[in-house]
């Protein structure tokens, strides 16, 4: 099974909270910011990623370090 392991840049997110909705499970809203956990099996992060208007996620293979969002 996958692991993605996440970078969120905390400058760049505005809250907006899209990513929360495709993730519940792996990010959440604090203060107005992205938070979640460093890593997640879970693929639902990837649409997370790439609806945030901001970009402010990042998501890599964590087995190859490849940048899939």
């Amino acid at each position: 099974m996958a692991r993605y392991r996440i970078v969120i840049d905390r400058s760049l997110c505005s809250g907006f909270g899209s990513c929360v909705e495709h993730a519940p499970n792996v990010v959440r809203l604090e203060r107005g910011v992205a938070v979640s956990a460093a890593e997640t099996p879970d693929p639902a992060i990837l649409d997370a990623a790439t609806a945030c208007p901001m970009g402010a996620i990042a998501v890599f293979d964590d087995a190859t370090g490849e940048q899939l969002a």
